[in-house]
């Protein structure tokens, strides 16, 4: 059994369950998540204009994305995009939305949440494919947005987290780093091997059983041949001239042992790394807004962006 004895109070009450990724199960979980979209983020709070865009992929497909700018700004602003998690199936929470409205002004950024195809419909590779065309989107559409696409971040938690690590390694091999990618608590190994991923089977939020069906869901039969390639970030094997990370973990989280590993592989590889291990926290921690952990974390986000856009001028 874990010892959760170092748990912050604040989780310990959460319950423990195992994520449902049918169809039926999703889109009742969707329907909840639209809901309380509309009613926590109708009016964008103060300071912040946020505009909704419909996309179009190379594949012919939309998709939509929230384009979030400071009201003042009144020169082109550097972008981070950002990929929300929820396990490849599920949409963006108000978490999301309220906490990229914060990273757009205290970051001073322009920031785009990308609103991407979603499993068990649609998964590998379509809703990644969303994700990295946005990033021409933005080059595209640079002028209108008033962006400055020579300075481009990615950032993602959970699942976003691989959308993310995923689009940088594309990005690097194609000839188009990006500037710098802010991973939260990201998902990066498809193996389920290590001890927080075989060991956390009661933790609150994301038990390893969810992980192991998230994976399912995703890539299916392609979990026991070769893993495509920018699914499973984790899995690369050559790690050097990644861009400037920011990673963080949450210590009752079964994606804890992936993140720090990976962490630790683009030291070695030469990259600039800060690595933010929170201790007594579970994967999702933002649901508990007035933890003091979760408030130091978002200033050490905040922080990362803003050094990252500084190092890329």
């Amino acid at each position: 059994m874990t010892d959760i004895s170092n748990m912050h109070d604040d989780y310990k009450k959460v319950p423990s369950f195992t994520l449902p990724f049918g169809r039926v199960a999703s889109w009742l979980l969707n329907l909840f998540l639209k809901f309380d979209q509309w009613r926590k983020c109708r009016n964008p709070g103060p300071g912040v204009t946020v505009e909704k865009e419909v996309l179009q992929g190379t594949d012919g497909s939309q998709f939509k994305a929230l384009v979030m700018r400071p009201t003042d700004a009144t020169e082109p602003l550097p972008v981070m995009l950002y990929y929300h998690g929820g396990a490849f199936s599920l949409s963006y929470a108000s978490m999301h939305h309220l906490s990229c409205q914060r990273y757009a002004l205290e970051a001073n950024c322009l920031v785009v949440l990308v609103d991407y195809r979603l499993g068990p419909k649609h998964v590998f590779p379509l809703g990644f494919n969303d994700c990295f065309d946005t990033r021409q989107w933005v080059v595209d559409n640079a002028q209108r947005l008033q962006a400055d696409a020579s300075r481009i971040v990615v950032m993602g938690d959970s699942a976003g987290g691989a959308m993310a690590a995923g689009v940088a390694q594309r990005a690097l091999d194609e000839g188009n780093p990006v500037q710098g990618q802010v991973l939260i608590y990201p998902v990066l190994d498809c193996e389920c091997k290590t001890t927080s991923a075989t060991e956390f089977e009661s933790v609150p939020v994301f038990t390893a059983e969810s992980n192991r069906r998230m994976w399912q869901m995703y890539l299916g039969d392609r979990l026991t041949g070769n893993v495509p390639e920018y699914a499973a970030a984790g899995l690369r094997a050559d790690l050097k001239d990644l861009p400037m990370t920011y990673l963080e973990t949450a210590q009752y989280d079964p994606l804890r042992d992936e993140g720090i590993d990976y962490a630790q592989r683009l030291l070695s590889a030469g990259v600039n790394v800060e690595l933010n291990s929170t201790q007594g926290t579970v994967h999702g921690y933002e649901l508990a807004a007035d933890n003091p952990v979760v408030a130091d974390s978002m200033l050490r986000r905040i922080a990362a962006l803003r050094r990252l856009f500084a190092a890329s001028a």
